[in-house]
């Protein structure tokens, strides 16, 4: 029997669905959001913590004003923390909500600001400018940093749809980085049931794997392995998600983590994930599908996987 099935294409296991400079927001403050396709190897970058051109940040927690030094911007990617938090801690996988304003290097007025938006922007690491893809990660929750980010790790010097040129200085507030660790274990024996492994503690990277002698699946499952306690997910909603796939015989495993580029999945266009309406966000899912066909009629085998249901996007 043929019948649609969910590939790739709905699951951003590969870099093809990453975001390629969209907020999730509709918004005209898209083209300012710093968003951007990433294409910079983060460990060849020098990434300074200090330096003496940074501006001195002032004003209101939630109205930052800058004083600049006279200086050039600095060579470097530098990422300075102003006030250091307790939270989660930023990795390549994570998702991120954050308060920001953005200025051209030497500029006094504000070129985008998520605090003058009344709104923290909420996105996946990956997706963001080079500059802030590579200064965030080891970055807690609850720190305040001010950020100098040389031209090629932003914009560019030319840049297309009225985003900023040049060396930016951005200060911003890491709100939240929304995992699954809060979650409460409880469909175990379920997941046992349906003859597969899932390993990892709940908000961390998670495997699943096939037992040995388990028949395949004849149809799409979904178990609630670990319960979050956020908002219940809707046919019309948009989640960020972490997620870890096998085939059936263990032969091929993917992973959001393992690349770092977490899933955006559209549930009303996803039919094999409608099972996921009404599960609260911030919970730890298992699905098994069973083999078919792809819409170009593609055979696809049977897969289970373990998804992290993070966060709803707008």
């Amino acid at each position: 029997m043929r019948r649609a099935h969910l590939v790739l294409t709905a699951l951003v296991l590969s870099t093809v669905l990453a975001l390629t400079g969209c907020s999730g927001d509709s918004k005209s403050q898209a083209s300012a959001t710093p968003t951007a396709p990433a294409r910079v190897d983060c460990s060849s970058l020098t990434i300074d913590t200090d330096s003496a051109a940074l501006p001195q940040v002032g004003g209101d927690a939630a109205a930052p004003s800058l004083t600049w030094s006279g200086q050039g911007a600095p060579a470097n990617l530098t990422v300075k923390t102003l006030t250091a938090g307790q939270g989660a801690e930023v990795t390549p996988a994570s998702y991120v909500v954050s308060n920001y304003a953005g200025w051209r290097w030497g500029e006094q007025t504000v070129f985008d600001s998520s605090y003058a938006r009344g709104e923290p922007l909420t996105l996946a690491a990956a997706d963001f400018i080079d500059g802030w893809r590579c200064g965030l990660i080891g970055h807690h929750v609850g720190d305040r940093l001010v950020m100098a980010v040389p031209s090629e790790l932003a914009y560019g010097d030319n840049p297309s749809n009225g985003a900023p040129a040049g060396p930016l200085v951005f200060v911003m507030d890491i709100v939240d980085v929304p995992t699954t660790a809060g979650a409460t274990m409880e469909g175990e024996a379920d997941v046992a049931a349906l003859g597969v492994t899932v390993s990892g503690e709940l908000g961390a990277p998670a495997t699943i794997s096939v037992n040995p002698g388990t028949a395949e699946p004849t149809e799409t499952r979904i178990v609630v392995l670990a319960r979050g306690a956020g908002e219940p997910i809707t046919a019309q909603d948009t989640v960020g998600a972490n997620m870890a796939r096998t085939t059936w015989d263990n032969s091929v495993f993917e992973s959001t983590w393992d690349i770092g580029a977490p899933s955006r999945i559209t549930v009303s266009a996803t039919p094999d994930l409608t099972g996921l309406v009404g599960v609260p966000v911030g919970s730890r899912v298992v699905m098994v599908q069973a083999a078919g066909t792809d819409a170009n009629g593609t055979v696809v085998p049977a897969r289970a996987y373990v998804i992290d249901i993070d966060t709803k996007l707008r």
